[in-house]
């Protein structure tokens, strides 16, 4: 069985973890990694094959039925999604921070809507159960934890797709990220959360003012988001934009402090140090040579006895 035990990883630019009590308090920062480049993947091929194939089923599922709500599932789609959500409840239990958590309550609201409206209920099969005692229910399946609930169905499916893109980013699998950043977009267009993210793919992927209008967008959307500015500044410094650079940094730096953020606030201090670095060399370079001292002075010189001391030196070195 492919399953994804929790585990940290760094990424090559500042992307937003998936955590559903995070996504719903706008009130507290959410998670975020920045990182070194060619870290190894956390989990095995085989756990991020599963998670493609999951993918690739659930975008043609919504394809199918046209939205991610109360949907009257063939058999073979109750199977299928009960198979996933098996896994699913294997890996990430109760644990609310992990990735895959938003993709389980995802998959079991799919599951309870279709089974409140569509599977008939015992005391409705047999009546004669009602007048002896009343049944509760206690599957899991039909008990989705509370924070679910405050979400719209479009809402619950956009995080379980953006789990998914972190996750196949973090396994380098960014073409399949991607796709499943875009499906979150479309079908919650405000998230900027994602559009942060798929700015950080599309960068890797060399698209720079694709990943620029990411960034642009979430910061539209949040213009409080930290990381997105810190992203656009690194992208901008990549396309030798200094001026654009230092000003998406030291707005990224009030907004760490701001938030009392100390490893971001060391983040952006190094890069604002490599672009104080970068001006110091750019001005170096302007500086006359050292050689420009003697200019005009060898043009009227009538012997070395003229020249200045530092020039001649080396030939009467050769002389002894």
């Amino acid at each position: 069985m492919s399953t994804f035990r929790f585990a940290k990883n760094n990424l090559l630019l500042t992307d937003i973890v998936p955590s559903m009590p995070q996504l719903l308090d706008n009130s507290q920062p959410l998670q975020t990694r920045a990182s070194e480049p060619a870290v190894p993947a956390p989990y095995p091929e085989t756990a991020y094959q599963w998670l493609v194939e999951t993918l690739d089923g659930l975008i043609d599922f919504g394809q199918r039925h046209g939205h991610y709500g109360v949907i009257n599932l063939s058999d073979g789609e109750y199977e299928w999604l009960d198979d996933i959500l098996e896994k699913l409840i294997y890996s990430v239990g109760e644990n609310e921070s992990h990735p895959l958590a938003p993709l389980m309550d995802f998959i079991i609201r799919i599951i309870a809507n279709y089974e409140d409206k569509y599977v008939p209920k015992l005391t409705e099969r047999f009546p004669e159960l009602a007048e002896e005692a009343p049944i509760e229910t206690t599957g899991e399946n039909s008990n989705p934890p509370p924070y679910a609930s405050e979400l719209s169905d479009s809402e619950l499916a956009a995080a379980a797709f953006f789990s998914i893109g972190c996750l196949l980013s973090e396994g380098g699998k960014s073409e399949k990220a991607l796709s499943a950043y875009d499906t979150a977009i479309r079908l919650q267009p405000d998230y900027a959360a994602v559009y942060n993210n798929r700015g950080n793919i599309k960068s890797g992927l060399g698209s720079h003012d694709a990943a620029l209008d990411d960034y642009d967008e979430a910061i539209r959307l949040n213009p409080n988001f930290m990381n997105a500015y810190i992203n656009r500044g690194i992208v901008k410094l990549g396309l030798n934009d200094i001026d654009e650079a230092r000003s998406n940094l030291q707005t990224a730096l009030t907004l760490a402090e701001q938030q009392r953020n100390s490893d971001f606030k060391s983040l952006v201090e190094e890069w604002l140090q490599q672009l104080d670095q970068m001006d110091s060399k750019q001005e170096n370079r302007k500086q006359p040579r050292s050689g420009g001292q003697w200019k005009g002075k060898v043009k009227i010189a009538d012997n070395f006895d003229e020249l200045p001391e530092s020039f001649t030196e080396v030939f009467r070195g050769d002389k002894e």
